[in-house]
């Protein structure tokens, strides 16, 4: 249906006129539409941005050329010389000699050489005959190097894909024959079926993989046809000329315009996923080949969500005014204590969930390729829509879990604890419910990148992998609060509301180190094992920054039992050198900013944003995690005030660092979105499952 449609659309644009409204209002939309298919690739599509300018600077000469013209006829606008003018008007000869020049200036004579260069690529370059302004001839040579550059970035990735598909045969005959093995002796090893699985769900990622690239490619054939089209069809209109006749053929006959290997491919692929795959269900397969975004109902999600958000106001403020007039005789202290660690983690999580949310929403709005980055799948793909609906959903139980946890502990004064608790294993049980409900294919990817990342460094490490364990080492102070609830519900202290026997524990004190240093331990096992992978020494450098972070959250608790000058001592230094090392690698690496030599001084050569000014600001909130390293400080040093201050002081500065972190997904991901448009990769590798020889994909 997609081929019938940019075929029909080509057809379209040769029959009628460029200067009709709703066929351009169609080719924009449909070339917007194709653009995003492949964002990596924009820099090697056609510029028909820039060749358009240039069309409205042939065209503004035009006019003021015409202009003058008018000029020199109409005596009452513009002083003119009397003896001029006398002997123009008394000479119609040399009224016809301008038109002729005129005449001879705009004739469309050109030829659009084809050369073949040492490497065997085509070489495209258009010679002109006649008078030409100079801004013709900048479109021409303009065109020229376009077409150049679309032809040859074409055959590169023709090339690449003709490799992978030689590469994929071999792996599928591997694949056929380890079948047929397995069926021979299954009774003698029950074992070989599940190797024969895995290879074939490998395989199979690699052929949906492989198909992605070959639509991806058409695409760029068909866009960028419809571009030379399009502005050759400008040009004559704006010019009287008839140039798109002769250069369009020239197009039409480039290797980009006529190759049938990509369709080919795209065929036998086709004709193999169904037999191997899907049993020769060609619908099924064609579901795994072209995966389609369920279609939702935007108008029902966002009633839903604006439900939800006024129901956790109203809740919110419900919840304070209990707090207010039950706080009688010291009730509402006891209360805190008791349930403020298990409220403030699920808060800290749910405001996590909304930063995400924003993150999507801001990365859509800019054209990130967020969806690539992760290698979501449609089918498991959120929108900031479905985010911010379970946040608001999140948010509206959790509140409404402390109302009633609020209400039953200070009118009855039972043993309303386990509420708390309650509330707590509902949310648990939800992010492993097996049913089909609330995003089933996304939680479960999220619990598959959990698992990846406590197993560190046992698996290969991938984008999602790493970016959800940074995610971790900024919800330390919520995995504390989970040592402590385990502590307080799992030891029965909450029967007698006993709420310092766990912080007096010395085995607690042994878990909270342990449960503090795990996030940024996961972190440096992931950095190890990429530097094993690719043998990258900046993952060693990475690595450092964590291992830093992790020294000084051990002297930190450190210092918390041992007050002395000497552990101190030992804490400030520590804290300052991770801190260094932390926005040092954050800006300058992650975010890729501080580039001296840069074409945007002091940024980096490609920007996503507009106003640089953003990018400065940026880094400067940066320095926010200086601020939040002194709240370290202030929270081992015990200053004077109640424990429910303290509390909330720690909390607060929790959600800073939450915060602080959603700010640097973005220009985390933007950084990764930019290196893979310089690198043209808009298709992810996947690892197949037998090794083969070099000499093999010759």
């Amino acid at each position: 249906m997609d081929r019938l449609l940019l075929l029909s659309s080509c057809t379209l644009l040769r029959q009628f006129h460029s200067g009709k409204r709703i066929l351009k209002y169609f080719i924009s939309c449909l070339i917007v539409f194709l653009t995003m298919f492949a964002s990596e690739w924009r820099v090697k599509y056609c510029d028909y941005k820039q060749l358009k300018k240039v069309v409205k600077r042939i065209k503004n000469q035009i006019l003021h050329t015409k202009n003058q013209q008018h000029k020199v006829f109409d005596p009452n606008v513009f002083s003119v010389d009397k003896s001029k003018l006398q002997n123009l008007l008394q000479n119609p000869s040399a009224i016809l000699s301008s038109c002729c020049e005129q005449s001879i200036s705009s004739e469309t004579s050109m030829v659009v050489h084809k050369t073949r260069t040492g490497d065997g690529e085509d070489f495209y370059e258009t010679e002109l005959f006649g008078t030409r302004s100079d801004h013709e001839k900048s479109f021409f040579f303009g065109l020229d190097d376009q077409l150049n550059k679309v032809d040859k970035f074409f055959r590169c990735k023709e090339d690449e894909y003709d490799a992978q598909a030689q590469q994929l045969h071999i792996q599928m005959e591997e694949l056929i024959a380890m079948q047929d093995d397995e069926s021979q002796s299954l009774k003698g090893s029950p074992g070989n079926k599940g190797k024969v699985q895995r290879a074939a769900k490998m395989l199979q990622t690699a052929f949906v993989e492989f198909y992605r690239g070959l639509r991806l490619l058409r695409n760029f054939s068909s866009l960028n046809m419809m571009a030379f089209v399009k502005i050759l069809k400008k040009f004559d209109k704006v010019t009287g000329q008839n140039a798109s006749g002769s250069y369009l053929k020239m197009v039409e006959n480039s290797h980009f315009a006529t190759s049938d290997k990509v369709v080919k491919f795209m065929d036998r692929v086709e004709r193999v996923f169904t037999l191997h795959f899907t049993k020769g269900n060609r619908k099924q397969a064609m579901a795994y080949l072209r995966p389609i975004h369920s279609a939702s109902n935007h108008g029902n999600i966002n009633f839903i969500l604006g439900l939800f958000s006024g129901c956790s106001w109203s809740l919110l403020a419900a919840f304070v005014l209990i707090l207010v007039l039950g706080n009688k005789d010291g009730i509402t202290t006891k209360y805190i204590q008791a349930v403020f660690p298990v409220f403030s983690t699920l808060f800290l999580f749910v405001l996590h969930l909304y930063m995400y949310g924003w993150n999507i929403y801001v990365w859509k709005q800019v054209r990130i390729n967020y969806t690539f980055i992760f290698e979501f799948s449609p089918k498991q793909e959120l929108r900031h829509q479905d985010v911010l609906l379970l946040s608001t959903g999140l948010t509206t139980l959790i509140i409404i879990g402390m109302i009633f946890h609020l209400a039953t502990y200070t009118v009855t004064h039972v043993d309303s604890e386990i509420i708390a608790l309650v509330v707590f294993l509902l949310l648990i049980l939800l992010l492993i419910c097996p049913l089909d409900i609330c995003y089933k294919s996304s939680r479960a990817a999220f619990l598959r990148c959990t698992w990846r990342i406590i197993s560190s460094p046992l698996f290969k490490v991938v984008f999602a992998d790493f970016f959800l364990a940074d995610q971790l080492t900024s919800q330390v102070p919520a995995l504390r609060n989970l040592g402590y609830i385990s502590c307080y519900y799992g030891g029965g202290f909450f029967r007698t509301r006993n709420t310092g026997a766990c912080t007096k524990s010395t085995l607690f004190k042994s878990f909270q180190y342990l449960i503090s240093v795990l996030p940024y331990w996961w972190r440096l096992m992931q950095c190890w094992r990429r530097w094993m992978d690719e043998h990258d020494t900046a993952h060693i450098a990475n690595g450092g920054k964590y291992l830093s972070a992790l020294i000084a959250v051990v002297v930190r608790l450190t210092y918390s039992r041992i007050k002395s000058e000497f552990w101190l001592g030992i804490f400030v230094i520590s804290s300052i050198f991770a801190t260094v090392y932390q926005l040092y690698w954050d800006i300058v690496v992650d975010w890729g900013l501080l580039q001296p030599k840069s074409f945007n001084p002091w940024l980096r050569d490609q920007l996503i944003l507009k106003r640089k000014i953003t990018y400065f600001l940026s880094m400067e909130m940066q320095a926010l995690n200086v601020i939040l390293r002194l709240a370290w400080i202030y929270s081992v040093t015990h200053p004077p005030g109640t424990e429910i201050e303290l509390m909330i002081i720690d909390l607060f500065f929790a959600a800073l660092e939450v915060i602080r972190r959603g700010h640097w997904n973005f220009y985390r991901l933007e950084n990764e979105h930019l290196n893979n448009v310089g690198r043209y990769r808009a298709v992810r590798a996947v690892p197949l499952p037998f090794k083969q020889m070099d000499d093999t994909l010759a």
